[in-house]
């Protein structure tokens, strides 16, 4: 398992950094009203897979338990999964055709076809997780995460263009299918029982409620400001967004065998090696997000001054949006553990309160036309609330079980 995490923060760390770099490239050399469409696209595409309706949530949890218990039928429920999902995929990306976003009908196109084929790399990954395949789904993240932001960017660096981002895109996501092609081989089948897809929304619909609900509540700012205020204000929040998102993601590459140890031993009902799991995970998750914020903080004023040339003045708010990243990632152990065990209406009612909260507290900044960094304010106040809630939740529940072992 330590070489697995270290492959994968190895993996994560390159891709940070060339994705780093490719973005401030791209905002460097994009005028603000461009780099704002950029995000605006972003955010639509971010959100058209809440139309999955929970599948991959539901095969993340119920594939490990069959893998246990259920060997011999566990790739039929896979490819159930792979189906479905990837006929949501193709309809839900339809949806790009009706919205009014100026770009060439080639470059949407592409984007569609990006889209698409990006499931089908998803569903692999998922598959090889599961089965503890961490070695060749390491492969395919290297092509999916440092292969892509270098070709996006060799790309637009000859095209200094929005549509060449996304062509790069496809470039990238089309060389990572051919390396699936290439290391796995896929025995592919139809199959769309019924009993099957039944057992995956079983669990992934109502745990798709609580992840819509975390998409909705991480995107609601941009949302707010994309409708409120100008595409000037939508480039400035949503490249310090991004940039502070960055942390989180690390984070979530550094704990994301874990979490499939998680699932294993709960299946097991191993629950003193599950408290074990997320309380370790968590101490060197805290190290590490100590040193890369600290890095970060101080990097950032530098960063503007001798490369980007722009965005003066978002520094506390930079700050603010890496408190809020610290706190997505100190929450996740403590989610993926009351999903893992069902409680998907505790979560739903803990995740609905700060969305509404978060909802009222935007809408008011809205009103008034408060600065853009009142939102940031929102997002950590919500998410404070949230970690008190879900972090009390698992001590008081995995005290409980160890007691009546």
């Amino acid at each position: 398992m330590k070489k697995i995490v270290i492959q994968n923060l190895s993996i994560t760390i390159i891709s940070k950094l060339i994705s780093f770099l490719t973005f401030l490239y791209i905002a460097k050399i994009l005028l603000k009203e461009e780099y704002g469409l950029y995000v605006y696209i972003s955010l639509i595409l971010s959100l058209l897979p809440l139309l999955q309706l929970g599948s991959m949530n539901g095969i993340i949890i119920q594939l490990p338990k069959w893998i246990v218990n259920n060997t011999e039928k566990k790739d039929d429920l896979f490819l159930a999964y792979y189906n479905i999902s990837l006929l949501i995929q193709i309809i839900s990306s339809s949806v790009l055709f009706l919205i009014d976003i100026n770009l060439h009908f080639f470059t949407l196109i592409s984007i569609v076809f990006n889209y698409i084929l990006l499931k089908h790399i998803e569903n692999i990954t998922i598959y090889l997780n599961a089965n503890h395949y961490f070695e060749k789904a390491n492969i395919i993240k290297f092509f999916n995460q440092v292969v892509r932001p270098i070709t996006i960017l060799i790309i637009f660096f000859f095209y200094k263009t929005i549509d060449s981002i996304f062509i790069g895109q496809l470039i990238a996501t089309f060389l990572t299918f051919l390396i699936i092609v290439k290391i796995y081989k896929f025995k592919y089948k139809l199959v769309f029982d019924i009993e099957y897809i039944k057992v995956i929304y079983k669990i992934g619909f109502f745990v798709y409620l609580t992840w819509a609900i975390d998409i909705l509540f991480r995107s609601a700012d941009r949302w707010f400001i994309s409708q409120f205020y100008d595409l000037k204000d939508l480039a400035a929040y949503g490249f310090v967004s991004s940039l502070a998102l960055n942390i989180w993601l690390l984070s979530m590459s550094f704990f994301s065998p874990y979490t499939q140890l998680l699932y294993r031993k709960v299946a097991e009902n191993n629950y003193k090696e599950v408290k074990n799991i997320i309380e370790n995970t968590n101490k060197k998750l805290y190290i590490l997000l100590g040193i890369i914020s600290v890095i970060s903080l101080i990097s950032y004023p530098f960063l503007l001054k001798l490369i980007l040339h722009k965005y003066y003045g978002t520094y506390f708010l930079f700050f603010v949006l890496v408190l809020v990243a610290i706190l997505l990632s100190i929450n996740n152990m403590y989610i993926y553990y009351m999903i893992s065990n069902n409680y998907h209406f505790v979560l739903l009612k803990y995740q609905s309160f700060i969305l509404v909260l978060n909802l009222v507290l935007n809408s008011v900044f809205s009103y008034f036309h408060l600065d853009i960094v009142y939102f940031s304010y929102s997002t950590i106040l919500s998410l404070l609330i949230y970690f008190v809630l879900v972090r009390r939740y698992f001590y008081y529940d995995i005290k409980k079980r160890l007691e009546n072992r």
